[in-house]
């Protein structure tokens, strides 16, 4: 074997083993390869379930902190220095766009003592804000840009790290926290919750500021506020507060208003740790803590210098118990009434993760329960092998030894594309799974360019082995072109897309660099392999032409083909105008989707008039063909009516569908909730299990629910079947749980500004990916080729837009990203056209009119059209057919779209080329100068 041809395979074989270990490492036993594999391929939140948040800090809430902060500062220099004043007040910033508009007004400041009040205010304001007359007796102080910009930063960061915190404190496995970018989203935070089976329960904890305070108490209680400040001859005391008093736990003081010193004894900063523990009275619940040793000494010297006064604990502003103090106390304190285990566990970890420096409102929430998943997962896997199986055939049968060649190519691709998201540390999502098939499909492209050269070389009277070099040597500077267009496109899908989309352009961007590698250099090696054999290889089993020298007059109608274009795109626009633009989904438009799976074909009128009877607007019923799964969708006019809508859709279910003896229901219980009433129920019936063991019987039972159920179960005695439910666990079960009639199978909540917001970055990936794409096309051929590819390529957007309006289908990001990715596919058909043209003026028009020259290519490339567009199509079947709804939009578009494409790429794009050089050269000569059109740059 030559040592060329020896290292390619060493190289090969390299990689090979590089990827098995990136998949399944190196396990020494079946168990170890299970776990291997599993670790490696990570589940998104739509096969794996779970929650993914948009948290919007509301950091005005940081710029009014610090204003208060300042006003305090002033007043108590101020009254040191005794420079008088009539009053301090901030205005109040209301939104996030309005944050830096903060400002304290100074009134009142004699004129004689200005020289004094400045003096004392510079002091005080440092470099972070700025003082400036605003009358004879009054001043305003704004915060510098720098200070603003410094704050802003400063509280996403700790924003970020206390949601962190309180995350690992959750101990959810996979979780992301990070920052979403661009101008309309500086103030969001993107929460990614793989698994999480209770999000009611997470939003709670990441919106809880957990600001923890002791107090003094100074009076009270009041019956109300106003009590309190006539009390006090309505002025309050200096350095005081009015602070409301909460219930919890049926404690009688939700009314109850106390004036507490504003400055705290203790925060939430001198904890040292938080734990729940088990209260005085028997199912009571108390959160204990611990002072660090600075905080403990100073606690231990207030309580000894105030015993037989009251102590209030605030926390986030509302006084939830107010003690007397009995005798000193140094580093322990209990914080009492907690209404469940469950509710005091969240309150320590809240005091463990610290408070959040501005308040957090969810703007964007997309749940998925454990039961979709698992049908997800089942329906992905199943349309991505009989996707893949499809292609295979179809190469195999028409190429047959060539056909070998190519599965084992695209068998390799596959592989590095998954050992790649591993190395990664990558997230796979039916969206990514859609990214992962459609990339064979379009690898498929590369093998069918190279055998078809392959065999125009050996018409062309080549010997096997030179065919085969030449075919692979002119067919790869089309293959990276093409490559190149649609890594363009998937580019600008990852800057501008967000969650599974992105996971969308990373395997389809992954696959196709994988392509390069498996098409160019491992074919070809198989091939040498094959030649090193048998020097004297007289023919190649590469299959048979699908078109015999084909002569077909594409552009001879072109008035006709074009016409067709244009009654396409006005029937298009048409739709699109008469409905009022595109049919947004969820994604774009705002609102709430809620999927529920009933146990029975609910009354969808009932349904209806027990939801509008609670929510206000339009409330949508849309019922799954052949199952009992309802769509609940409303529109949100406002993000304050986000938390709002689906509470009230919750609940009305809960009281309509769900049990009303009070049980816990088993069908929408958590594991957190169920493993709660097990800790209750199994000791009364006999049962002694540790807390782990509880808990994964919890596990196991939601997990027999949600997998083997898909989220309902019909009949209690089916509990049996789980490992661990015996006959006394399944007659406490019984006793203490039900089956209600339904189940939520996902959640989708997006506001109205956030899906502006994610229109105007869909709008814009578009137009920068058509935008690069006509930069690389005139840049790689001439200008006009790259205006043409444009126009066509727009040409089967608006129309695949038109049949997703005439056929009532909604447009969401998932569909961008097919768009997007059509966008690609739709050019390289474009550019193996061009190419073709470009090569053959390379040799001059020999007497042929350019639209001969323009026909002539478009017939040489016929076979590789057809061929590349059948196995995509295969692939996109798969996914229509047996995807499941979600890749069921994606695999219209690219179906509908490879259509288009391809007829624009024969009839649109080349039929504009010929018209511009007739407008361009119109007495031109049958023969005109090599390259003149579209010359190599």
């Amino acid at each position: 074997m030559p040592s060329g041809l020896r290292w390619k395979w060493i190289v090969i074989a390299a990689v090979l083993l590089a990827c098995v270990t990136g998949v399944i490492g190196l396990p020494t036993s079946t168990e170890q390869l299970s776990a291997n594999w599993h670790k490696s391929m990570r589940l998104g939140l739509d096969l794996k379930g779970g929650s993914h948040i948009v948290l919007q800090i509301q950091v005005q809430d940081a710029f009014k902190a610090e204003a208060d902060v300042l006003i305090e500062r002033l007043n108590e220099r101020l009254q040191k220095e005794q420079v008088p004043y009539g009053s301090i007040e901030r205005n109040d910033p209301a939104s996030i766009e309005t944050a830096e508009s903060i400002q304290v007004d100074v009134r009142g400041v004699p004129a004689e003592r200005a020289g004094d009040f400045r003096r004392v205010v510079t002091d005080v304001l440092g470099s972070e804000w700025v003082l400036t007359p605003a009358t004879s007796d009054s001043y305003r102080v704004n915060i510098r840009k720098e200070a603003a910009i410094l704050l802003r930063q400063d509280t996403l960061a700790r924003s970020m790290n206390t949601i962190e915190k309180k995350i690992n404190g959750l101990g959810v496995a996979e979780s992301s926290v990070q920052q979403r970018g661009g101008s309309g989203g500086e103030a969001e935070i993107l929460v990614q919750l793989p698994g999480v089976d209770d999000p009611a329960r997470v939003k709670g904890i990441l919106q809880t500021s957990a600001l923890l305070e002791l107090c003094e108490v100074k009076a009270g209680p009041f019956a109300s506020r106003e009590a309190a400040i006539s009390q006090h001859g309505g002025v309050m005391p200096l350095n005081t507060k009015l602070v409301r008093g909460t219930a919890r736990a049926g404690a009688a003081n939700e009314q109850a208003w106390y004036l507490l010193s504003r400055s705290p004894v203790i925060t939430g900063r001198d904890l040292r740790d938080a734990k729940p523990m088990p209260g005085e009275n028997p199912g009571q619940w108390d959160t204990s803590f611990v002072l660090t040793q600075d905080a403990a000494q100073r606690f231990q010297r207030f309580t000894s210098a105030n015993i037989g006064k009251q102590l209030a604990i605030v926390l986030d502003n509302s006084v939830i118990s107010a003690p007397r103090i009995d005798s000193a106390i140094s580093d322990q304190g209990r914080i009492m009434g907690a209404a469940d285990q469950q509710t005091a566990s969240d309150l320590a970890l809240n005091l463990r993760s610290g408070s959040l420096p501005a308040g957090a409102k969810v703007i964007e929430e997309r749940t998925v329960g454990p039961s979709l998943g698992a049908d997800s997962i089942r329906r992905g896997v199943l349309a991505g092998l009989v996707g893949l199986a499809l292609v295979v055939a179809s190469m195999v049968a028409y190429y047959r030894g060539a056909g070998v060649n190519s599965v084992i190519a695209l068998m390799l691709n596959t592989l590095m594309t998954v050992a790649a998201l591993s190395y990664i540390d990558a997230t796979w999502t039916l969206p990514g799974i859609a990214g992962l098939v459609l990339s064979i499909g379009m690898a498929v492209d590369s093998n069918v360019l190279i055998f078809e050269r392959i065999k125009e070389e050996m018409r062309g009277g080549r010997i096997v082995p030179a065919a085969i070099s030449a075919g692979f040597d002119r067919a790869l500077t089309i293959i990276i072109d093409t490559h190149v267009t649609t890594v363009v496109a998937s580019a600008f899908l990852f800057i501008f897309g967000t969650g599974p989309v992105r996971g969308f352009a990373v395997t389809l961007v992954i696959g196709l660099i994988a392509n390069l590698f498996t098409a160019v250099f491992v074919s070809r090696a198989i091939f040498d392999l094959k030649v090193w054999r048998n020097p004297r290889l007289s023919s190649l089993s590469i299959g048979k032409e699908l078109f015999e020298q084909p002569r077909i007059d594409f552009l001879s109608k072109r008035a006709l083909t074009l016409g067709i274009s244009v009654l396409a795109i006005v029937i298009s626009i048409g739709s699109l105008v008469v409905k009022g633009g595109p049919n947004y989904g969820l994604d774009f438009r705002g609102g709430s989707l809620i999927s529920v799976k009933f146990d029975g074909k609910p009354s969808l009128d009932q349904l209806r008039a027990y939801l509008a009877a609670r929510l206000p607007g339009t409330v949508s019923l849309q019922e799954s063909q052949g199952t009992s799964e309802v769509l609940i969708g409303t529109e949100l006019a406002v993000e304050s009516q986000l938390e709002k809508t689906r509470m009230t859709i919750e609940q009305t279910l809960k009281e309509k569908y769900g049990l009303a003896n009070g049980k816990l229901d088993l069908n929408t219980a958590s594991i957190g909730a169920l493993d709660e009433t097990l800790w209750k129920a199994l000791p009364a019936a006999g049962v002694s299990l540790s807390d782990q063991e509880r808990h994964e019987l919890a596990k196991r039972i939601t997990e027999f629910r949600d997998k083997v159920h898909s989220g309902l179960i019909g009949n209690m005695d089916e509990l049996s079947k789980v490992a661990g439910v015996d006959g006394k666990v399944l007659t406490a079960l019984k006793q203490e749980t039900g089956l209600g009639h339904f189940n939520i199978r996902s959640a989708e909540i997006v506001g109205p500004k956030a899906g502006a917001h994610l229109r105007q970055q869909a709008l814009l990936a578009t137009l920068c990916a058509l935008g690069g794409m006509l930069i690389y096309v005139a840049f790689r051929f001439e200008w006009i080729s790259g205006a043409a590819a444009v126009i066509a390529t727009l040409h089967d957007i608006v129309i695949t837009l038109g049949l997703f309006s005439l056929t009532n289908r909604e447009i969401d990001l998932n569909i961008i990203a097919a768009l997007l990715t059509l966008i690609g596919y739709s050019m390289n058909d474009k550019i193996v056209v061009f190419d073709r043209v470009r090569e053959n003026m390379q040799h001059g028009l020999r007497g042929r009119s350019f639209l001969s020259l323009v026909n002539e290519s478009i017939n040489q490339t016929l076979s590789r059209t057809l061929l590349t567009a059948g196995p995509t199509l295969l692939a996109c079947l798969a996914l229509y057919f047996l995807g499941g709804e979600v890749l069921n939009g994606i695999a219209f578009a690219l179906f509908a779209g490879v259509v288009v494409g391809t007829y624009s790429s024969i009839f649109v794009a080349s039929a504009l080329l010929v018209m511009w050089h007739a407008r361009k050269n119109p007495a031109a000569p049958p023969a005109v100068p090599s390259g003149e059109v579209l010359a190599a740059k």
